[in-house]
């Protein structure tokens, strides 16, 4: 625009060069008026040439910005920036993700919540199963969404983590915050998975509760990851999982306990090995002192120890599994019996049982995968804790689940699933319960 401007100056002051000029040849001779309107028109020449040739460097640099200008015009927002990267008001990065899940179930027999409870399906032969079987059911519960954020400290790292789903409570229909925890380097402090539990080596279901074997803890605590080498890292944590009071009608052969309470936190440690072919071992320990105000105020140290990992047999075959023994405790692995009964003295008389699940998954195509996978629960049924509770239906000694799935990956966000799981459970009498049903689901990744 000012290129324009000084050539509209330029223009008028010829003008004005040309009014001046015609005005001076008066009184002049006509050599002098001849000699003067030459050189006027030769300084008009001059001028010409300079408006064209700044009018042939302007166009030369509309000419240049043009693709830039169309380019910028054309482009859209870089995704990474403007749609999954937020700035807080303190300056702090954050992320948004999580997933739209719809889940849905047709069950032959099986519990009478929608999702896995082999622990608790009716017995055979009883009202309860015949009013559990053959019934379609479905929910949108396990949706969730979650935040990431981080932020810079020098030169430490410091980030965060806030995740929330609709699962909990005893209907899992109850909106909860699964995960809630702040970060600095190799600290960690906040609700997470337990350090004890290793999600990432259970068999894939399309069950959003697992199966036998299968853990999904999530505990406050404080842990510190400390780096062995680049293949090798030990983690240790304090863990609060929180003292398992029950209460029963009071009809056993034994009581429980409504006052149990923690003395301390549980002491927890792990070390995670990775191989550079993909595969990966975990070996696991804790221990806990288990108390109550009961009776005699007896307590006891339970603890746990566990062995998983993952081996990749072929670039398309993945072994899954997870091994583990404990006494005293119900947190740490789903659909286990009482930590812990009282007897006729009052005293404490832990359950102790081992877990195993395994499974093999096949990517049979770019969008296609599929896992044939098995849990398995057995309890010590030659102690004290089996002796007393032998009566009592809901403790089992025997838990067993297998299925087989498929999943299909159409495009990069969307995961649809469809599985045929079987279990049984059999109480420390030798009564049985039967699961038996197919589970489907679609998920929307965001």
């Amino acid at each position: 625009m000012q290129q324009y401007v000084h050539l509209f100056r330029k223009s008028v002051l010829s003008i004005s060069l040309l009014t001046v000029g015609t005005a001076s040849f008066a009184g002049a001779s006509l050599e002098e008026q001849i000699e003067q309107l030459q050189q006027q028109v030769q300084q008009l020449q001059t001028l010409i040439q300079q408006q064209s040739l700044a009018q042939q460097k302007t166009q030369q640099q509309i000419e240049a910005q043009l693709p830039k200008l169309e380019e910028k015009a054309n482009s859209k927002p870089s995704a990474k920036s403007d749609l999954t990267h937020f700035v807080t008001k303190n300056g702090a990065e954050f992320e948004l993700y999580g997933n739209v899940r719809a889940d849905a179930s047709y069950q032959i027999r099986g519990p009478s919540t929608m999702y896995n409870y082999i622990s608790s399906v009716p017995l055979q032969n009883t009202a309860a199963e015949n009013n559990n079987s053959d019934k379609f059911q479905s929910t949108m519960n396990a949706t969730r969404f979650g935040l990431n954020f981080k932020t810079p400290v020098g030169e430490h790292s410091l980030g965060g983590k806030l995740e929330m789903d609709f699962f909990g409570g005893s209907g899992r229909d109850t909106f909860r915050i699964r995960h809630a925890y702040m970060t600095y380097d190799n600290w960690l402090l906040g609700q997470t998975w337990s350090n004890f539990n290793a999600v990432e080596y259970f068999p894939e279901t399309v069950d959003a509760s697992l199966s036998v074997g299968g853990s999904l803890t999530r505990t406050p605590q404080i842990k510190y990851t400390y780096p062995i080498d680049k293949n090798m890292n030990l983690a240790v944590s304090l863990e609060d999982p929180k003292a398992e009071t029950v209460t029963t009608s009071g009809t056993q052969d034994f009581k429980t306990d409504a006052n149990a309470k923690l003395k301390m936190p549980s002491a927890v440690g792990r070390l995670n090995y990775k191989f550079d072919n993909g595969s990966a071992l975990s070996g696991r320990l804790f221990l806990t002192q288990k108390a109550t105000t009961y009776g005699k105020h007896d307590d006891f140290l339970a603890w746990g120890a566990a062995l998983g990992g993952k081996l990749k047999i072929a670039d398309n075959s993945l072994i899954r599994f997870d091994y583990n023994h404990i006494k005293g405790d119900t947190k740490n692995v789903l659909w286990s019996n009482y930590a812990y009964v009282f007897n006729a003295d009052e005293n404490i008389k832990p359950n102790e049982f081992d877990t195993l699940a395994v499974g093999f998954t096949q990517q049979w195509t770019p969008k296609i995968r599929s896992t044939l996978g098995a849990g398995y629960m057995r309890a010590n049924d030659d102690n004290d804790f089996s002796a007393l509770v032998k009566n009592d239906t809901t403790q089992n000694k025997e838990l067993k689940e297998a299925w087989i799935n498929m999943f299909y990956n159409p495009v990069k966000p969307i995961n649809v699933g469809v599985e045929y799981m079987y279990g049984e459970r059999k109480t420390f009498s030798d009564l049985k319960g039967i699961d038996n049903r197919v589970n489907f689901t679609a998920i929307y990744d965001f």
